[in-house]
């Protein structure tokens, strides 16, 4: 923060002493920042609409999975590009309602997958249940990924 103020205080004083030279500058710079920043946005905007290709879904399936671990996550890329390093954060949540009801303490139950996922491949595991609030049952709830994070490659 001081630095900025630093900055810009001495911008000023150049505006005021050279303003022949500083008002051209100071438009190049305005126009370099808006192109670097429109970039960003392109990128970004890239990045997301992979990332939402990515499709995962949480079922409650105890009959398909190993005793102990009835949670099936099953993971498809629908993306043009190889995902790695994806990762997930867990929701429970009582159907009709939006309140998290995993008891996540310290944990906030994120889950990696550190294979690669290629373009049109599943993958698929089964996970135990996080800790409930109080009061909830596992097979009640609806289960969903949330702030989905990836990296993609060609």
């Amino acid at each position: 923060m001081p630095l900025g103020i630093a900055l810009l205080l001495i911008w000023l004083v150049l505006l005021v002493r050279f303003p022949r030279i500083m008002l051209p500058a100071s438009g190049i710079i305005v126009v370099i920042s808006l192109i670097l920043a429109a970039g960003v946005g392109i990128w970004q905007w890239r990045h997301d609409r992979q990332v939402d290709m990515l499709e995962i879904s949480v079922r409650h399936l105890p009959e398909q999975c190993d005793f102990g671990k009835p949670l099936q996550v099953s993971i498809r890329n629908n993306s043009s590009r190889t995902a790695t390093r994806i990762s997930w954060q867990l929701l429970a949540v009582q159907p009709g309602y939006n309140t998290n009801l995993l008891d996540i303490g310290v944990t906030a139950s994120i889950y990696r997958l550190s294979q690669p996922l290629r373009p049109a491949q599943q993958w698929q595991q089964c996970y135990s249940v996080p800790r409930l609030r109080s009061g909830f049952r596992a097979e009640d709830l609806e289960y969903h990924a949330d702030k989905v994070r990836a990296d993609f490659t060609k």
